[in-house]
């Protein structure tokens, strides 16, 4: 019988968990450091697990990078596309689909320093991956939702490649922010009440940016 290498799980059920284990405490550790400052070694230790083992699951550092931003992209991707093929109303859908790019984030805390990062330090291997497998997925099913809610004439005619970094920006800001906030509202935005209320905020705020009014429109010239 072979003797296993060094680092190298027992059976299956060991190897599924010390994966599952190793990815969440890179989340964490991503989403409190950023990619720079965290190793491999740091992040065996969250995992509670031997460093080999990190290794043998993932390589490098940055293969493991990549396979965390796989994980929380595929997770968001798969999330909103299931939305945007909802048979809810167009302005249910789009409710549903800020409730959803909040929700994965509250869900995963790397994914706003992600963005943040691809924005304001560009891997371009990385930047394009994330661009084809992600950013692009996700404006095909905003721009479902928009095109049906047109259709319908709930919505007027908008551009989803204008109106998607509106939404991202007001969607990743209350995240990377939370600090910030945290001092200036007197709340913890990162409560779960607190950010499922900002979720319906948002969704209401942008909804009314992109919905055709239903009733009379006020005229500003006869306001006293």
């Amino acid at each position: 019988m072979s003797e296993r290498g060094p680092g190298r799980p027992a059976g299956s059920g060991s190897q599924q968990q010390g994966r599952e284990a190793i990815l969440a405490a890179a989340r964490e550790l991503l989403a409190e450091h950023g990619t720079a400052r965290v190793t491999l070694r740091m992040v065996a230790e969250r995992a509670g697990v031997r460093a080999p083992l990190v290794n043998y699951y993932f390589g490098t550092k940055e293969e493991l990078f990549d396979a965390v931003i796989s994980e929380v992209g595929t997770r968001l991707r798969d999330r909103l596309q299931r939305i945007a093929t909802d048979s809810e109303t167009p302005e249910e859908r789009f409710r549903e689909f800020i409730d959803g790019v909040i929700g994965s984030m509250a869900a995963d805390p790397f994914a706003p320093r992600l963005i943040a990062e691809l924005v304001f330090f560009p891997d371009d291997e990385r930047t394009d991956r994330f661009a084809r497998e992600i950013g692009a997925p996700n404006l095909a099913a905003l721009s479902k939702v928009l095109h049906d809610g047109i259709a319908s004439g709930a919505f007027g005619e908008q551009d989803p490649r204008l109106l998607a970094p509106a939404l991202l920006g007001a969607c990743v800001f209350y995240f990377l922010g939370a600090p910030a906030l945290r001092r200036i509202l007197g709340i913890d935005p990162l409560d779960p009440t607190a950010v499922e209320r900002y979720a319906a905020y948002v969704g209401e705020l942008l909804l009314h940016g992109i919905a055709i009014p239903t009733g009379p429109v006020p005229d500003p010239s006869q306001e006293t």
